[in-house]
C-alpha cells in the first residue's frame, strides 16, 4: 500500500524511537510504502544503486555473515572495519524487504559491535522460510546495508559467508551451507547430509488407521489439524524415519515427516513422540503434510528414498464428502474416518474420534452417510412436524426410519408398510422433544446410515423450508408452513443496480494483512465516519482495525494506522473476530465480534465493543475495548455464523418514520441512549435492534427481517432515510433498500450487484453520505473477505437522493452549472428555505459557526441552548441548499456538513424552527475543497471547542424523512 512521501521523516522517527536498551532484536511498525517512490541505497550488495546520500564507512564495514531458518530464526552480523559501530536502531527484514511493516524490527539501543566481533539477533518479527532473505538496513529505513538468499526449497542451516567477512572486508567470502556457530567464526568445512534412512524391513505392517479432515479450529479435533493416526499391525517395532506423507495428490508432492511431527498417547493425552519406532500394536498421529479437504480426499503415505521415483507407497486410504469431518457441502457430524474394527482395512466414518489409541470406542459410533433422495422437507419444532419428500424417481420404502435430535434421541420412527412414491410426501406430526436450537437427523432403519438433514438456532417463524435458493439449496424460515404441499419458499426478484454498472478495485495489492495465510484479507466491515465522511473505517475478521483515506482513488491507512491495529476484548485480552464497524455519535467506534479468535474461536461468542479511537498515535500497539456487550443470548448461532453488520440510526429518525416496538410508535425516551445499534446476523439474516448504554447491560428493542435468507452487513443511509442490508456471493450479491412500513422496516427495492462486479464474497457496504457527491453520484464501497485478486476494497456508485421521498434511490440532479450542486427545493414536511428579506441583522439569534470551512467539511453549528431537543432545520444561502434537519443538542450544538461542490466564497448558514421561522443565520466563507487527508485544519481548530460539547453532550445530527403514503 503506498503512503505519504511526507511521513517518510515521521516513520523514522518512529523506528529510532521504539527501540529498547537491551542486547536484541525488536520488532517495530514501519510505513514500508513510504519507501516504494525511491530504490534504497545499497552498500555491500554487488548492484549499488547510490540515492540521496552516500553510504558511510560504517555501513559498509557491517555483513551479514550467517543466516538460520530452521529450527530456529536468527541473523549474525559481523564488523569488518578498523572501528566500534553502533547499530541502535538498525533494520532487520526478510524477504518482504519493506514492503511489510510487521516483517521490520529493529536493532536494540546500545547495541555496538567491536571490530572483528559477531552478534546474533534473533529474527522474531517473522519467520525465515525455505528460499528465503536476510536484509540489513540503516535506521533511516532507506538504505540497504547487506543482503543475501538462500537457495529455493532449502533451509538456511545454516547458511553462511565463507571466509568470515573479517579484515577490513577484504576476506569477506560467498555464502554457502555451513555448520551452525551462532555468535562466532563460520565453520566452513560442512559435513554431507547422511544418507537416506533405509526402509525398515517391517514396513508393511504400517496401516492408515484414521484420518481427520478437521481444521485445527473446528470443534471434535484431537488437538490439532488434519489429523493422521499410524498403527503397527505386526509383532516388531518399525522405523518410520525418512518416510514421506502426502494427500491426493503425486508422490513428488509428498514432504518428510519429521520426528517434532509425531504424537503418541501417554494414558492421558497426545504428546510429542520420543522416537521414530512405532511399537508392535503401537500408534502415532501427527498432521498431515498437506491440506486435507473436508469434501473429500486422500493420504498417502511413502517409505525414504533419496527421489520420489525410489520411495515405496506404504499404504493409502480415500475418504468421501464429510466422511472425515466438517463439509461445506451438506452438515456432517463426523469426527474422523476411522478403520472399525481397529486396525482392519474397513472404514467407517465415526462421532468420535480416537487418535493415538484403539479405534474400539470410536467405532461405537459409526455410521454411513445416508445417500438418498429422501429428503427433510420442512420442520418446525414448534409445531412438533417434519416433513419428507421423495426427491427420486423411484418409489422408496421408509418403514423404520427414524428422526433423531441433536442428542441423538428418537423423536419420530416411520411406521411399517410406508413407501413414499415419486415426489410424495411423508409428514411426522405429534413431535417432542425439539428444542429451539436443535438438529434433525434421518437414520435408515436396516444399515444404520444417517445423515444431519437440518440444525437450527431459533424458533423458525412458521417453519424451517428447504428452498431452492440462487442456486443453491438451503433451509430457510418461511413465515407460513406447507404440510404436504410445496413449500413457501421466498423469491428475490431484483432490479438493476441504480448506480453505474462499472466497479475500481480501491486498495493495493495485498494491502491488508494475511494473518492466517489463507491468501485472503479477511476485510469483513467498512464504514464512513459520519463527522468527516473522507474518513473510512474498515474491520478485518483477525481483530484489526484501519483508519484510511482515499488518495489519487486508492484508500491507504493513515500513517499511524498502517497494518491496522490490534483489537482486545474489555479484559485486555484475546482478538476479536471483528465483523462489522460504525462510528456512533460520541465519535467512538463500534464493532461487532462473533468469536474470540485467540481464545475460544470454536465457540460462539456474540458482542459488541466500544473502541476509543481518539488518542490513537504511531506509538498505539493496540486498542483494549472501552466497554463490550454480551449479546449471545439473543443472538443463538452457530460458530462463525453470528453477528455481522453493525450500523447506528438515530432515534430521531426512527420516531419521524413510524417505527414502533410491539405495536406501539417508538419514541426517543423509551431507551436510555439517543439512538439504537442494528447488527445483522448471518444465520438468519435477522436485524437486531439493540440499545447499548455504557455501563448498562444490552437492551434488545426488535427484531426485523432484511429480506434476505442470510445478512453479512446493515448500513443506516441517513440521505435515503432508509437501512441497506446486504447478502455475499451465497445470495449472488443482493443489497436490499429498507423502508418503515406500517411501523416496521420492509423491502423497498432489492438490487442486483452492479453488472460490472463479479460474484464476490462482499461482507460490507459503506455508502458516503450526500454532501460528498460530484456529477450527481455518491461513492459505495464494498469490502471483499475474500480478497479476490489480491484486493479487498472495490468502489461503485449510486445517483445522489433527490428530494422525492424516503427510500427511493433517485437519480441525479438537473445538472446546474458545472461543478455546483444542485439547489434543493423544499418538500412537503421540510421547512423553508427563508427569504433573503427575513435574513435580517435582527433575525441573527444566537447562531455561530466557523468563519470559514471548505466544501465538503463537517461543521459544529451553534443554535442556543433554549433549543436543546428540538428538530430544527438548516440551510445552505445564496441559493438555498438544503442541509437536513437536525435535533438540537444539550450543548446548543448541531454538527451539518457542506456539500462538496459548493462554490467558493461567502455564504450563509440558516437555522428554521419546524414551522420554518427563522431562528438565526450566521455568514460563513467556503475556502474550497476538503483536503483529501481529512478535514481542513483551520476549520477544525475553530470548531473544536463547539465539537467537544458536541461529544459530550451526546449530540447526533440526523435527517428526518417523510413517511411514504399509503392508500
Amino acid at each position: 500500500m503506498r503512503s505519504h512521501p511526507s511521513s517518510r521523516a515521521r516513520v523514522r522517527a518512529l523506528l529510532a524511537a521504539t527501540a529498547v536498551a537491551a542486547l536484541a532484536a525488536v520488532p517495530v511498525l514501519v510505513a514500508p510504502a513510504a519507501f516504494a517512490a525511491e530504490p534504497p541505497t545499497i552498500v555491500n550488495e554487488v548492484e549499488t544503486a547510490a540515492v540521496g546520500s552516500e553510504p558511510t564507512s560504517a555501513g559498509a564495514a557491517i555483513l551479514i555473515n550467517e543466516v538460520n531458518s530452521d529450527p530456529t530464526d536468527w541473523i549474525e552480523l559481523t564488523n569488518s572495519g578498523t572501528s566500534a559501530v553502533d547499530l541502535s536502531g538498525w533494520l532487520l527484514a526478510d524477504n518482504a524487504r519493506l514492503t511489510d511493516a510487521t516483517h521490520l524490527q529493529a536493532i536494540a539501543a546500545g547495541t555496538t559491535l567491536q571490530p572483528g566481533a559477531f552478534v546474533k539477533l534473533d529474527y522474531t518479527a517473522a519467520g525465515l522460510g525455505k528460499g528465503d532473505e536476510a536484509n540489513l538496513y540503516l535506521p533511516d529505513a532507506t538504505t540497504l546495508v547487506d543482503t543475501t538468499t538462500w537457495p529455493a526449497g532449502t533451509h538456511a542451516t545454516s547458511w553462511g559467508r565463507c571466509a568470515d567477512a573479517t579484515g577490513a572486508g577484504a576476506g569477506a567470502g560467498a555464502f554457502q551451507a555451513t555448520t551452525p556457530t551462532p555468535g562466532a567464526a563460520n565453520v566452513c568445512t560442512v559435513t554431507p547430509p547422511p544418507p537416506p534412512a533405509a526402509l525398515d524391513p517391517n514396513w508393511d505392517d504400517i496401516e492408515i488407521n484414521e484420518i481427520a479432515s478437521l481444521n485445527d479450529d473446528d470443534p471434535g479435533n484431537p488437538g490439532f489439524g488434519d489429523a493422521v493416526e499410524l498403527v503397527n499391525t505386526g509383532s516388531h517395532g518399525v522405523s518410520i524415519e525418512g518416510w514421506y506423507q502426502t494427500d491426493s495428490g503425486a508422490v513428488t508432492g509428498a514432504a518428510p515427516l519429521t520426528l517434532a511431527d509425531l504424537k503418541t498417547w501417554d494414558g492421558d493425552s497426545l504428546e510429542p513422540a520420543g522416537s521414530w519406532i512405532v511399537p508392535a500394536g503401537g500408534y502415532v498421529a501427527f498432521s498431515s503434510k498437506k491440506g486435507l479437504s473436508g469434501e473429500g480426499d486422500a493420504v498417502k503415505i511413502y517409505g525414504p528414498g533419496a527421489d520420489a521415483a525410489s520411495r515405496q507407497l506404504v499404504d493409502e486410504q480415500a475418504y468421501g464428502d464429510g466422511d472425515a469431518g466438517v463439509s461445506d457441502s451438506y452438515d456432517s457430524d463426523a469426527r474422523a474416518f476411522a478403520a472399525c474394527p481397529d486396525s482392519s482395512e474397513e472404514f467407517w466414518r465415526v462421532t468420535q474420534n480416537s487418535f493415538g489409541q484403539d479405534n474400539t470406542s470410536s467405532c461405537a459410533t459409526k455410521s454411513r452417510r445416508l445417500d438418498t433422495p429422501v429428503v427433510l422437507n420442512e420442520v418446525s419444532n414448534v409445531d412438533g412436524k417434519a416433513e419428507l419428500l421423495n426427491t427420486g424417481s423411484g418409489a422408496i420404502d421408509i418403514s423404520g426410519w427414524e428422526l433423531r435430535d441433536a442428542q441423538d434421541a428418537v423423536v419420530h420412527t416411520v411406521p411399517a408398510g410406508t413407501t413414499l412414491a415419486t415426489g410424495a410426501f411423508y409428514v411426522a406430526v405429534d413431535i417432542a422433544g425439539l428444542d429451539s436450537a436443535d438438529s434433525l437427523t434421518i437414520r435408515r432403519a436396516d444399515d444404520g446410515a444417517s445423515v444431519i438433514a437440518h440444525t437450527w438456532y431459533e424458533d423458525g417463524i412458521a417453519s424451517y423450508s428447504r428452498c431452492d435458493l440462487f442456486g443453491t439449496v438451503s433451509y430457510v424460515e418461511t413465515p407460513t408452513a406447507t404440510w404436504g404441499t410445496a413449500n413457501a419458499c421466498p423469491g428475490l426478484s431484483t432490479e438493476t443496480w441504480p448506480g453505474a454498472a462499472e466497479v475500481s478495485v480501491a486498495d493495493g495489492v495485498d494491502a491488508f494483512t494475511d494473518l492466517d495465510a489463507n491468501d485472503e484479507g479477511d476485510v469483513s466491515g467498512a464504514a464512513f465516519d459520519p463527522a468527516d465522511p473522507s474518513i473510512l473505517w474498515v474491520v478485518m475478521n483477525k481483530g484489526r482495525l484501519f483508519k484510511m483515506q482515499a488518495v489519487d482513488g486508492v484508500y491507504e491507512s493513515f500513517p499511524e494506522w498502517l497494518g491496522g491495529i490490534p483489537l482486545r476484548f474489555a479484559d485486555g485480552g484475546g482478538e476479536l473476530d471483528a465483523e462489522g464497524v460504525t462510528v456512533a455519535p460520541d465519535g467512538a467506534v463500534y464493532i461487532t465480534s462473533e468469536r474470540d479468535n485467540g481464545r475460544a474461536k470454536d465457540t460462539s461468542s456474540n458482542k459488541v465493543a466500544r473502541f476509543d479511537v481518539s488518542a490513537v498515535t504511531a506509538a498505539t500497539t493496540e486498542l483494549v475495548a472501552t466497554h463490550e456487550w454480551d449479546v449471545n443470548e439473543f443472538v443463538t448461532t452457530g460458530t462463525n455464523l453470528g453477528l455481522e453488520g453493525i450500523t447506528y440510526v438515530p432515534d430521531a429518525f426512527l420516531v419521524a418514520s413510524g417505527f414502533e416496538v410491539d405495536g406501539a410508535a417508538y419514541t426517543a425516551s423509551d431507551d436510555a441512549t439517543p439512538g439504537l445499534f442494528v447488527t445483522a446476523v448471518e444465520a438468519t439474516g435477522a436485524l437486531h435492534f439493540f440499545s447499548l448504554a455504557v455501563g448498562a447491560a444490552p437492551v434488545e428493542v426488535k427484531v426485523e427481517t432484511s429480506g434476505l435468507p442470510w445478512s453479512m452487513d446493515v448500513a443506516y443511509d441517513a440521505d435515503r432515510g432508509a437501512l441497506w442490508a446486504l447478502c455475499d456471493d451465497s445470495c449472488g450479491g443482493v443489497y436490499n433498500l429498507l423502508e418503515v412500513v406500517d411501523g416496521d422496516f420492509e423491502v423497498a427495492h432489492s438490487y442486483a450487484r452492479p453488472a460490472g462486479m463479479p460474484n464476490l464474497n462482499n461482507e460490507g457496504m459503506a455508502v458516503a453520505p450526500a454532501s460528498t457527491c460530484a456529477d450527481g453520484f455518491q461513492q459505495v464501497v464494498w469490502a471483499d473477505d475474500g480478497d479476490t485478486d489480491g484486493h479487498s476494497l472495490r468502489t461503485g456508485t449510486l445517483p445522489c437522493p433527490q428530494t422525492d421521498g424516503p427510500g427511493e434511490p433517485g437519480g441525479p440532479s438537473e445538472p446546474g452549472e458545472p461543478g455546483q450542486p444542485t439547489p434543493t427545493p423544499s418538500t412537503p414536511g421540510t421547512p423553508g428555505p427563508a427569504s433573503d428579506g427575513q435574513l435580517t441583522d435582527a433575525a441573527r439569534g444566537s447562531v455561530d459557526a466557523p468563519a470559514s470551512a471548505a466544501a465538503g467539511q463537517t461543521v459544529t453549528l451553534f443554535v442556543g441552548t433554549q433549543y436543546a431537543g428540538d428538530t430544527v432545520g438548516v440551510w445552505l444561502h445564496s441559493t438555498p441548499i438544503w442541509l437536513g434537519a437536525h435535533v438540537v443538542s444539550a450543548a446548543g450544538t448541531v454538527t451539518v456538513t457542506l456539500p462538496a461542490g459548493v462554490a467558493a466564497g461567502e455564504h450563509r448558514l440558516v437555522v428554521l424552527d419546524a414551522d420554518g421561522n427563522v431562528i438565526g443565520w450566521t455568514e460563513v466563507t467556503v475556502t474550497g475543497p476538503l483536503a483529501a487527508t481529512g478535514a481542513d485544519g483551520a476549520g477544525l481548530a475553530a470548531t473544536a471547542g463547539l465539537a467537544a460539547a458536541l461529544i459530550a453532550a451526546g449530540a447526533l445530527a440526523v435527517v428526518l424523512r417523510r413517511r411514504r403514503a399509503h392508500a
